[in-house]
């Protein structure tokens, strides 16, 4: 089947998922793993179904590029991270209260954003390709609005305790995982920097519930930091970080963080 048959298949059926979540009534589900008994609802049953129909139907397009190299296979699962954390996202905002119209277009917003992002995953497999820089600039400035993205459904969905401090440092973890392991930096040498920014973001999104109960201010600020830690440590990796370097990122930290405390004001 042709890349652009698969990709239509894996949108629509991610698109009839999310559209079933807003009707249809799923059972529950008593579940026992490991002797532990939960019960599980039917609709984080469906969201885990679309998360792993959005991981597997990127990692099958993908690998199914002519150009693949060996070395990228193992490395697949990196083009899962932001169709997945789309197509989350979504399902966990069309739960909230909202209006039916706004929730179908949401569905299909987000079904035009995700066939954009498994083809630009598509096309920066090829070494060759002449666009693939743009395609990976354009894939990093939306790791970043897909994390505001997911910071801002982290505070909506999730009370301000434990549980949400240890989602927001896993989300941070996952992306700073996207932004930095490249063929110029193997992932055998970022594991210590992704679990320093998703252990440091984790401690600043507590921090910031405990100073204010908006969700869109702290998850910019979260959004701004992921950036500014991300390219201080990609920059030290390549062994390009020099005083000038650092000093340029701390400069872009602290004006977005001044526009952002003006914009609370």
């Amino acid at each position: 089947m042709p890349a652009h048959n698969k990709l239509g298949a894996v949108v629509a059926l991610i698109a009839i998922g999310l559209s079933a979540s807003l009707g249809l009534a799923w059972p529950a589900r008593d579940v026992s793993l490991y002797g532990l008994t939960f019960t599980l609802s039917g609709k984080m049953l469906l969201g885990l179904i679309l998360f792993g129909l959005t991981c597997t139907g990127a990692d099958m397009i993908v690998r199914g590029h002519p150009k693949i190299q060996p070395q990228q296979l193992r490395l697949s699962f990196l083009h899962w991270i932001l169709p997945a954390a789309l197509t989350t996202a979504t399902w966990a905002l069309l739960a909230r209260p909202g209006s039916l119209a706004n929730k179908i277009i949401s569905v299909m917003v987000t079904s035009g954003l995700l066939a954009l992002l498994i083809s630009a995953e598509y096309y920066t497999v090829d070494l060759t390709e002449r666009w693939r820089a743009v395609f990976r600039f354009s894939l990093r400035f939306l790791t970043y609005l897909l994390a505001t993205l997911l910071y801002t459904t982290i505070h909506l969905s999730i009370p301000a305790d434990l549980t949400a401090t240890i989602a927001i440092a896993t989300v941070s973890g996952i992306l700073s995982l996207k932004l930095l392991c490249d063929d110029e930096c193997p992932l055998e040498r970022i594991w210590p920097y992704i679990l320093g920014v998703g252990a440091l973001l984790g401690v600043m999104s507590w921090l910031l519930s405990l100073r204010t109960a908006s969700s869109l201010l702290p998850s910019l600020v979260l959004a701004v930091l992921l950036y500014v830690l991300t390219g201080i440590a990609r920059q030290f990796l390549l062994g390009k970080l020099t005083r000038r370097v650092a000093l340029e990122y701390l400069l872009v930290c602290a004006f977005a963080l001044l526009l952002l405390h003006f914009y609370a004001r």
